[in-house]
């Protein structure tokens, strides 16, 4: 009838105070249901001196999170979660408030080509006036990559009260989990004078890949995954930062120039881009969203409770 997981994220605890997760969270259309999986994540996460329970979020924040708020009849990519719209109204009538709001973007070559373009053209002004180097990840460097991407992530994001730091073992973890769908192609970094002062990673979208097996991954799939993997048209944004001392000098305009690129397919056989969550305060990205007057393709929301003694 439900499911739910409960957790403490130590670094999430340590920046935003003594907040539990759920997650995972499935239910049947009855509050009684709901109730009972809510109750049952807020005690074990006040019997381990949590004071609020927020949600829903896998075990730490860089993992998918989010409750569907609209967007219903679209596609997930990868990493975006899905949940039917009562939901909404059972986390109301448990007494959950959204505590912050995020949006997902899509943009497709053959219906977003000129404002695309202009993102292509503004990057590549700047990389001619700053003489700037851009290039892909190097797979024979795998792990320094992977280095070079922490270092930068963690500058970039070092005064964003809105995001945990992220230690370079879960960026291990995680990139390590995605490697197959990792085209070198999609990552991206940027040097000033030959040092590395921004990068975007983007994924080829492995629900694609799920979608054309039906949801079944059978004994044959890791024999016909090389052949579906060519088929994915679609890549998912998953990570950008710039280093704060070059603010203002227009990196960000050439990362998004690049992923610009992907959404008009200069990287084959991509011909679109979805974005993960972009946070209602990360003015920056959505700065460069209202240069397309994109809309939200999906809309997610995180709900918290205050816990009682």
């Amino acid at each position: 009838m439900g499911r739910i997981s409960a957790s403490v994220d130590p670094a999430h605890v340590e920046r935003f105070g003594r907040h539990g997760y759920f997650g995972w969270f499935e239910s049947v259309d009855d509050p009684e249901v709901a109730d009972a999986l809510l109750d049952a994540a807020g005690t074990w996460v006040r019997e381990r001196d949590m004071v609020r329970l927020t949600g829903p979020h896998s075990y730490c924040s860089t993992q998918e999170f989010g409750l569907l708020t609209g967007g219903f009849d679209s596609r997930p990519a990868a990493f975006q979660s899905h949940n039917p719209p009562y939901y909404l109204d059972l986390l109301s009538a448990a007494g959950f408030t959204p505590d912050f709001r995020t949006d997902t973007f899509s943009y497709f070559a053959d219906r977003d080509a000129d404002q695309l373009a202009r993102l292509v053209r503004r990057g590549a002004a700047v990389v001619d006036q700053q003489g700037l180097r851009v290039r892909s990840l190097e797979p024979a460097r795998w792990e320094r990559e992977i280095d070079l991407i922490h270092d930068l992530l963690s500058a970039s994001f070092a005064t964003n009260h809105d995001m945990v730091p992220m230690s370079r073992a879960v960026l291990g973890f995680q990139t390590d989990e995605i490697r197959p769908f990792l085209d070198p192609r999609l990552v991206r970094f940027v040097e000033l004078d030959g040092e590395p002062v921004g990068f975007s990673m983007l994924m080829a979208d492995a629900n694609e890949v799920l979608a054309a097996t039906h949801g079944r991954a059978g004994p044959g799939f890791l024999i016909r995954y090389p052949w579906l993997k060519r088929r994915v048209g679609a890549a998912l944004v998953l990570l950008i930062g710039v280093r704060p001392e070059v603010a203002g000098r227009g990196i960000g305009r050439v990362l998004a120039g690049e992923i610009a690129r992907v959404g008009l397919g200069e990287v084959p056989p991509y011909r679109a881009v979805h974005t993960t969550w972009v946070h209602e305060h990360n003015w920056q990205s959505r700065a460069y969203m209202g240069l397309t007057d994109a809309s939200p393709a999906r809309s997610y929301a995180i709900y918290g409770k205050a816990l009682t003694p």
